[in-house]
């Protein structure tokens, strides 16, 4: 399975030097995080660091900042999509809308917008791939939902594992058919998610070290190798965790990390596959909004 770093890992730090320590920890490739250096210096700069440092792009993130020179909110999927296809990138990560509720504004004007990112795609071999929230009261937020939601809309899914939480594995067997990108870091226990800062949440709690927090990231990657899943398994560890102040210390933890998924992956048959993975290059097809 191809191992990539995300890029949000070390959001703080400039692009060479987040691609060259992937490159030096034998990581396959990284999942680009839209942000300043990007809008400044464009998809021509992104190729350019890949190519000098080996990496290939497997996936490009929309915007970690609400907004972004393309606009707020949904604005992000369109600027996302557009350097994924100037990339010539196979997968986009998006989210769903900030909403509890179809009827709400920014519900309905999301659905416009990925209407036509949808038709934007046709005729390349580039996707996207809808992230799971982490909060289950959004519209998207349960597994079940979202599934219905990807398949109807024919999106492919991004499995982010600390957003599951304790229901890693049954998402994961329900979401499994669309996966075309894992999002991979472990989760530590802690009372319930709105007795958090949304930003202490992410750096505190979520985006852990696999195998310092409680979910079963093992079983996970045993049942991905035998379902065929060709990757990516995207890293996504925040940068207190990899502690990105001391370089010894983060090289150790972003190479500690590459070897356990590699640790945990069984040898299997050539050709084993029980649950094949969605092919990114398949076209997309218009559909109706729900």
């Amino acid at each position: 399975m191809h191992i990539s770093l995300s890029t949000a890992c070390l959001y703080h730090f400039p692009l060479r030097r987040t691609l060259a320590l992937a490159a030096e920890a034998g990581y396959d490739g990284v999942e680009l995080v839209m942000g300043p250096e990007v809008w400044v210096r464009g998809a021509g700069h992104v190729a350019s660091l890949s190519r000098e440092c080996g990496l290939q792009v497997f996936a490009v993130h929309q915007a970690l900042l609400f907004g972004s020179p393309w606009g707020r909110d949904a604005g992000r999927m369109v600027e996302a999509l557009h350097t994924a296809l100037e990339l010539g990138c196979p997968r986009v990560v998006i989210h769903g809308p900030e909403a509890y509720r179809w009827a709400e504004p920014v519900a309905q004007r999301w659905l416009r917008i990925l209407e036509e990112c949808q038709k934007r795609t046709m005729g390349s071999a580039t996707r996207l791939a809808l992230e799971n929230p982490g909060n289950r009261r959004k519209v998207l937020g349960q597994p079940e939902l979202l599934e219905n939601f990807a398949r109807r809309y024919d999106l492919d899914i991004t499995f982010d594992a600390c957003h599951a939480g304790d229901q890693l594995i049954p998402a994961y067997r329900l979401l499994r058919g669309r996966m075309a990108n894992l999002h991979f870091s472990d989760l530590k226990p802690s009372f319930r998610h709105h007795c958090w800062p949304r930003l202490a949440y992410s750096l505190y709690v979520e985006h852990q070290m696999p195998g310092e927090g409680h979910l079963p990231l093992g079983e996970l990657v045993a049942q991905i190798a035998a379902d065929g899943y060709p990757g990516p398994i995207s890293m996504e560890i925040g940068p207190l965790t990899l502690r990105s102040w001391s370089p010894g210390a983060l090289r150790r933890r972003l190479a500690q990390a590459l070897e356990y998924v590699r640790a945990a992956t069984p040898q299997t048959s050539p050709g084993a596959r029980a649950h094949p993975a969605p092919d990114p290059r398949r076209p997309a097809a218009a559909q109706k909004r729900v």
